[in-house]
């Protein structure tokens, strides 16, 4: 539905809409897309769109996860840069050149090959911050191979059968020797282990590394002793290793895991002289039995509920954060800590005081569809280590209106905390069918009419005390087919660093139906009468005429 998502997830959280845009996309949990195409087609589209004609300063990245550098086709506000694009696809990707000003963020692809094939994100970011992404899988097919060329290999491998039958057992060994672990275990467990043990005897001055398939250190051991400073910020406190590595165990425990853990983790053992030793791949997938809530766009408050078994002391961390570990709420010493909020968050969130009852739940306010998805509670100590977690899927249901051609007016609703500072920017657009249009805007305090689509001018207003209530609903006048569509709307106050936004799905029923039936009645009537008539015609007065003859 922050700045897609501010403008930042202010405008993902266009984010994220571009849930928005996106919408239910909702889970981060972002469906798949699949694309497939024969090689040596002259090119591919992989799709994606979002908001980003809600971000002044949004970027969108695609990229691929198993490449380093791992950069497809970067698109900023001043146009394409590809300094750091992986060479395997210089000069044969491409955007459309007003990409974020249309939220049409797809990629043209040129000249795929069998290499291309893989899994490809597209990444809305504001400010270097990711606020949404999707997923598109491209498979790239060779072309069949006519029957002359199978004929001629199938001869080849027959005169070359006992090299062959080797290669064949030395590729059984060697899948059999890189199998990958797999792991699964339920999410808010106390920890999972990623075991990796080896028969090689190794000295206390190897380094021992843990990443992750975004090549993100998760945790690493160097001259007997762990270095947390190295880790990523979302791995700290989580992960514990055993401190003898001379019996070869390079098993990492990790720490009360969610489904942002679902990931592909490799061990790598390099020498003193950073040699590479050894390495092991294990997957880990984080089963999330989730707490489930379900709200309608436009409720006053919804309420993420957890609940501790034991009580919790006032020295303790409580952080909630979202599906892209953005802080929604910070609790820390018993007292809340806004500033640490993200600006989609401030102002719409509340936490029970007396953390002693071990009621952690979270209230957020006024949710719309860019809030769905996961949500994540972490309770930690005040040396910072994880004590507890736990895991809420939170679905909001877009605003579904609908109306019938010809009434006076419709209202698109839309609520928000009250009392909202004066310089804030409250923004109405049509972002689909394209092109977006600029419905309604208040700036500076009063309504623009000369910014509005002439489609729109003369037909829209807002609430006259709409900053002090927080009801932003828009009226449109005199609705039309062609008014039916997805009107998104945001706010923004770059005093006070707030953003929100929500959409609208519109739905104005025609009166084609009515119309036709109506004619088709009126002609059946037509019919009847000329038909009457006509039987009482010339013909008919002359008979009577006739009969008046008679003597």
């Amino acid at each position: 539905m922050a700045a897609w998502w501010f403008q930042h997830k202010m405008k993902i959280l266009v984010e994220i809409f571009i849930p928005v845009l996106f919408v239910s996309q909702h889970a981060l949990g972002v469906d798949v897309q699949k694309v497939e195409v024969e090689e040596g087609q002259g090119s591919v589209l992989l799709p994606c769109e979002g908001p980003t004609f809600e971000c002044d300063n949004c970027s969108v990245e695609w990229s691929r996860s198993d490449l380093n550098p791992s950069t497809v086709h970067l698109r900023q506000d001043q146009g394409d840069h590809l300094q750091n694009q992986n060479q395997n696809y210089r000069g044969r990707t491409s955007m459309i050149t007003n990409a974020l000003e249309e939220g049409e963020l797809r990629l043209n692809l040129t000249h795929p090959s069998v290499d291309d094939t893989g899994n490809y994100t597209c990444s809305i970011r504001y400010r270097g911050r990711k606020l949404r992404q999707f997923k598109v899988q491209l498979k790239v097919q060779k072309v069949p191979v006519p029957t002359w060329v199978t004929v001629l290999v199938v001869v080849l491998v027959l005169l070359v059968l006992g090299g062959a039958v080797i290669g064949g057992v030395l590729w059984y060994y060697r899948s059999k020797t890189n199998t990958v672990l797999q792991v699964e275990v339920d999410s808010g467990v106390e920890s999972v282990l990623l075991p990796w043990r080896t028969n090689v005897h190794l000295t206390d001055d190897v380094t021992v590394e843990w990443t992750d398939k975004e090549n993100r250190k998760v945790h690493v051991y160097q001259n007997g002793s762990d270095h947390p400073e190295q880790q990523d910020g979302r791995y700290r406190g989580q992960t514990e290793m055993n401190k003898d590595l001379k019996i070869g165990d390079f098993s990492l425990t990790m720490k009360h895991v969610t489904s942002v853990d679902t990931n592909m983790y490799t061990c790598t053992v390099y020498s003193r002289d950073g040699n590479k030793l050894s390495s092991k791949d294990v997957t880990l997938k984080v089963r999330v039995p989730q707490v489930e809530v379900e709200v309608d766009t436009g409720v006053e408050s919804v309420l993420l509920p957890w609940r501790t078994s034991v009580p919790l002391t006032d020295d303790v961390t409580v952080e909630w954060t979202d599906k892209e570990n953005i802080k929604v709420h910070v609790n820390q010493n018993g007292s809340d800590h806004p500033e640490e909020q993200f600006y989609l968050y401030r102002g719409r969130t509340e936490m029970n005081k007396d953390l002693k009852t071990g009621d952690v739940s979270l209230t957020l306010k006024y949710p719309t569809s860019v809030d769905s998805g996961s949500f994540f509670c972490t309770i930690s100590s005040n040396h910072g280590n994880i004590l507890m977690r736990k895991e809420v899927e939170l679905e909001v249901r877009d605003c579904q209106v609908e109306v019938e051609e010809g009434a006076e007016s419709v209202l698109l609703p839309f609520r928000t905390t009250p009392d909202l500072p004066g310089d804030t920017e409250v923004v109405w657009r049509r972002y689909r069918p394209r092109p977006v249009m600029m419905v309604h805007l208040y700036q500076n305090g009063s309504d623009q009419s000369d910014e509005q689509n002439q489609f729109y001018r003369g037909r829209t207003e807002m609430n006259e005390d709409l900053l002090r209530t927080g009801d932003l609903s828009l009226r449109l006048k005199n609705p039309t087919e062609t008014d039916s569509g997805g009107y998104g709307c945001r706010v923004e106050s770059r005093e006070r660093k707030i953003w929100r936004w929500t959409r609208v799905m519109l739905k104005v029923k025609g009166q084609s139906v009515s119309v036709c039936l109506c004619l088709s009645v009126c002609l059946c009537v037509t019919v009847l009468c000329l038909r009457c008539r006509a039987s009482s015609g010339p013909g008919s007065n002359r008979g009577h005429q006739d009969q008046q003859q008679l003597p």
